[in-house]
């Protein structure tokens, strides 16, 4: 079995499914959408993401990088050139605040769901379970599938959290495993959808109307709510109009932008397109109660 390459596993969620969950972070995804909040996980292989707020700008990670592979960068801080780095790690072994940390680790299912069983009682007491994140998970299908499939046999369920963007191959191998879909719509517009993630949306699309009509278990569709990006009505009520359109009743989530991902964006020396663009509260929102209205469908703003 492939082994997954993840970047993070984080415990004790409560918006990433029902109940306690872990979340398990893996790396790579086609998309670059604008807003992105992780993007530590666009990349199919590991890096090193500095820490700003943490170091203490001692400099002494540039002196035993043996590569010469960091520098101090204006506006950023110790950043990592990734096309000299060969992730020796000497920089993190250095680092006596850990403001360097390696985004990528590989684990084989077994070894994952050894980790993710740790967390076992939180599961049972709370109804919650694992979900697979991202980035993409499912490019990386066989992994998640496997890992979800050792979960089932210790009775914890999965769900996964997608943008859509995979092969139709993927999407239904995973429909036939796991326990749930958190799936993202980010634009009607295929053109649009490509200014804004780089891609368009038809395979996204098709993906999704795969899973409404032969998905038994939970699907909970996701609008994440973009200003300047996806935020017209035209972009909403086309979302809205796709949504009513479709046989099944699904859950349908709209998500207020926010800007947790700066430092992270900063930490990898990378600009964020989103610039000083404020994040917004749920109140923000409310005005589209009354558009899924027109449509006889029901929103959750969260």
């Amino acid at each position: 079995m492939e082994k997954g390459l993840v970047f993070n596993v984080e415990r004790g969620s409560s918006e990433d499914g029902p109940g306690i969950r872990t979340v398990v972070f893996l790396k790579g995804c086609a998309l670059r959408c604008k807003w992105c909040a992780n993007p530590e996980s666009q990349s199919r292989k590991p890096e090193i993401l500095y820490i700003a707020n943490v170091c203490v700008h001692c400099g002494e990670c540039v002196h035993v990088c043996p590569q010469n592979a960091i520098s101090l960068r204006e506006g950023y801080g110790y950043i990592t050139d990734s096309g000299r780095c060969t992730l020796c790690q000497e920089c993190i072994r250095h680092c006596y605040i850990s403001a360097r940390k390696l985004q990528g680790v590989e684990y084989t299912p077994e070894e994952l769901v050894a980790e993710l069983r740790k967390d076992e009682a939180f599961f049972r007491q709370s109804g919650g379970g694992v979900t697979f994140s991202g980035g993409e998970p499912l490019l990386q299908a066989d992994f998640v599938c496997r890992t979800a499939e050792l979960l089932h046999e210790h009775g914890i369920p999965s769900l996964v959290e997608t943008c859509g963007y995979a092969s139709s191959e993927a999407v239904q191998k995973a429909a036939g495993v796991v326990d749930a879909f958190f799936y993202d719509y980010k634009h009607p517009d295929p053109e649009i959808h490509r200014q804004l993630t780089g891609q368009d949306n038809v395979q996204i699309l098709e993906n999704l109307r795969w899973l409404m009509k032969n998905f038994p278990g939970e699907l909970s569709v996701r609008y994440p709510y973009i200003p300047g990006c996806n935020d017209s009505q035209e972009a909403i009520r086309g979302f809205l109009h796709f949504m009513s359109q479709q046989e099944r009743r699904v859950e349908i989530v709209f998500l207020p932008y926010h800007r947790l991902g700066l430092p992270k964006y900063i930490g990898l020396g990378r600009e964020y397109a989103m610039g000083d663009r404020k994040s917004l509260k749920r109140e923000a929102l409310e005005h589209i109660r009354g558009w899924a209205a027109d449509y006889g469908l029901e929103i959750v703003i969260q």
